[in-house]
């Protein structure tokens, strides 16, 4: 990436609730400045979206590729609740999504499971007890159950 680019479009102000055209200067990878513009092409400028509630494994990908098809369509970050790799693989499987996640410019908050299995009635591969959360959210990568 150039050390400086400038992007131009109608801005979506979330602060001021308005969109208004705007000429957007980023200068090694951070936004320098935002200055009014006259004509601006219709491509809307606005903050990355953050999926506030998702399962990553799901995706039947590994967070580094679920990151490269999420940012795509505006995704930048996640909250990610691992617990179906924990019931699995237990503490490895949710120690290697964190680990893959940083792999990638994106932004993953993966928690701790709360238990595993979630029932009782549930055959798993692993089991998370009392022990094992609070070595997880013990983590300063872990910030949430």
């Amino acid at each position: 990436m150039p050390d400086s680019v400038s992007v131009a479009g109608p801005l979506v102000d979330l602060h001021d609730r308005e969109i208004r055209a705007a000429t957007v200067q980023v200068r090694d990878g951070v936004i320098d400045r935002v200055e009014p513009a006259d004509d601006v092409p219709d491509r809307y400028l606005l903050p990355g979206f953050i999926d506030a509630h998702v399962h990553v494994e799901s995706s039947m990908l590994p967070p580094s590729e679920f990151a490269r098809a999420a940012v795509v369509h505006g995704t930048v970050g996640t909250v990610s609740d691992p617990h179906e790799i924990a019931n699995v693989l237990g503490v490895a499987g949710v120690e290697y999504m964190i680990e893959d996640g940083t792999q990638v410019p994106f932004h993953f908050a993966f928690g701790a499971p709360s238990c595993v299995p979630a029932t009782p009635f549930e055959t798993s591969g692993a089991e998370l007890g009392p022990d094992a959360v609070s070595a997880l959210l013990d983590r300063d990568d872990v910030p949430y159950l």
